[in-house]
């Protein structure tokens, strides 16, 4: 529900970040602002949500939900701008992510933060035990020349420890919200290193891809 654009609205969109309240009107307007200018396709209010989940248990199915953070985050950059947070897309050089979080931005971090706790908890109180954080492709529409990903480029800037605090802050969130935090595998340890942090070992690992132009996407054993 949240890869680039975010198709799920909750009833309340609000989000506090320090002493300032973002209101559920002008998130929701700043979403769907952005879900327009990514791909448009309409959004789930939180009772065709329920609906769906009621649905998946009768047939034995559990749901689980994505929140795409720090990357694929189109709608909800836009969402961020459009209530006046500055900078809250990854920049490089002279090129701006249209879709990556600034994982410097203490702001824009707190905001996702925020908004990643109120889904969590949604999906808590609905039963689901699983909440997948994304966590992939960092910043790939910057990077698409070389090898669609920016983790190797924070790892030249000295910056790849800035990204593994910030996906254990998220985990974070997710256990305290009662839930285990999964996220995809090619940001774990990117190419090998490991001496640039340490990744919470309760993530649950997705697998879905072993890399591009040859790197090797280590992984979390």
């Amino acid at each position: 529900m949240g890869n680039d654009g975010l198709r799920f609205l909750l009833d309340d969109m609000s989000v506090t970040v320090g002493d300032t309240t973002y209101d559920s009107a002008s998130v929701t307007a700043g979403i769907q602002q952005g879900n327009a200018a990514y791909s448009h396709a309409g959004e789930l209010s939180e009772d065709e949500m329920n609906t769906i989940i009621q649905y998946a248990n009768e047939k034995g199915i559990e749901i689980i939900p994505l929140l795409n953070t720090p990357g694929h985050m189109d709608a909800i950059v836009d969402a961020m701008e459009y209530v006046g947070i500055e900078d809250a897309a990854y920049g490089d050089n002279y090129q701006k992510s249209a879709r990556t979080l600034n994982i410097m931005n203490e702001t824009a971090v707190g905001f996702t933060q925020q908004l990643v706790k109120k889904y969590v908890a949604y999906f808590n109180s609905q039963g689901c035990s699983v909440f997948n954080m994304g966590c992939d492709e960092f910043a790939n529409d910057i990077y698409a020349s070389s090898d669609g990903m920016g983790f190797g480029a924070l790892q030249d800037k000295g910056q790849y420890g800035d990204y593994i605090n910030y996906v254990n802050s998220l985990a974070k969130i997710v256990q305290e919200g009662g839930m285990t935090p999964m996220a995809f595998n090619d940001g774990f340890y990117y190419g090998g290193v490991t001496n640039q942090g340490t990744f919470d070992s309760s993530i649950m690992i997705a697998y879905w891809t072993t890399g591009w132009g040859g790197n090797y996407l280590g992984v979390q054993s």
